[in-house]
């Protein structure tokens, strides 16, 4: 059963990622543009458990917005990774993030760190120093690097909320936590937004249909995925849950980023995501 959900949170977040470096890769722009394109995406993930709302109380609340703050500088820095940079070496990075909650459920929650697990972890790592080729021309250039690890920095303050919400005495709260959370989210984004306004830069993408049809498929797909995997974190050690994930999806959003964006790889990058590979079988013993 645990292999069965985390192999569908891989799937999520790799749909997820896809939809979104389609979309940015094509029509964001300008900074506004993806403030709008991420605030959409945050109002349709709430709203997808809007009537849970109500039964929030204040420590759900305060939750949601750590998870919140999180969030929104994890989406803008994610999705200018994604617009600029290699899809499957941005998911590397990002998903190095993993260590933080790893580090949270041993450290805190004494969860069990066996050796295999171990091993798997420190392959993770290996793999993603061998893909950092910052000399290779398959790289943009180091902005592309500075904001991939902003991004991976806000995602494991994001997983270390969920984690510490998913031991809680709320965990069984999850839609109001992912409905309360996106919602905060939205109204931070949109007073970013406004004052990206008042420098007077231009949202091209409010004429655009393909804008609205990505941010609702996005956001649908977003809300689902935060609301198993609240669930999971509660029922499965992190220690397991979070390397697995990890691992699970390197390897799904390389695939993809091979096969639909035709992203090139060196030899060296190639023999990281089969270590990454290796790692998470390994991790499943």
């Amino acid at each position: 059963m645990d292999f069965l959900i985390i192999s569908t949170l891989c799937s999520l977040a790799t749909a997820k990622v896809s939809l979104q470096s389609c979309f940015s890769k094509k029509h964001l722009l300008t900074s506004s543009d993806t403030l709008f394109f991420n605030a959409l995406i945050f109002l349709t993930a709430s709203v997808l458990f809007f009537s849970n709302i109500s039964g929030a109380d204040i420590q759900i609340w305060l939750f949601s917005f750590s998870f919140a703050l999180f969030t929104v500088i994890f989406q803008l820095s994610y999705t200018k990774a994604l617009s600029i940079g290699n899809i499957s070496l941005t998911v590397m990075i990002v998903n190095l993030s993993m260590l933080f909650p790893v580090i949270v459920s041993v450290a805190i929650y004494q969860e069990a760190l066996s050796f295999t697990r171990l091993l798997g972890i420190l392959l993770t790592i290996v793999s993603f120093v061998l893909c950092m080729e910052l000399k290779s021309k398959n790289l943009i250039s180091w902005k592309w690097f500075l904001i991939s690890v902003l991004a991976m920095l806000s995602n494991g303050g994001i997983a270390i909320t969920q984690k510490v919400f998913g031991k809680s005495s709320f965990h069984t709260e999850n839609r109001s936590f992912v409905a309360c959370s996106y919602l905060l989210a939205f109204f931070i984004t949109l007073i970013v937004y406004g004052v990206s306004k008042i420098k007077k830069e231009p949202t091209t993408v409010l004429k655009k249909l393909p804008c609205y049809f990505f941010a609702i498929s996005i956001g649908v797909t977003l809300a689902i995925f935060q609301w198993m995997n609240t669930y999971a974190i509660s029922t499965i050690e992190g220690t397991f849950l979070f390397p697995t994930y990890t691992g699970g999806s390197i390897i799904l959003s390389t695939l993809v980023g091979i096969l639909f964006f035709k992203d090139k790889l060196s030899l060296r990058q190639k023999y990281s995501i089969l270590i990454g590979m290796f790692a998470v079988i390994l991790m499943n013993f």
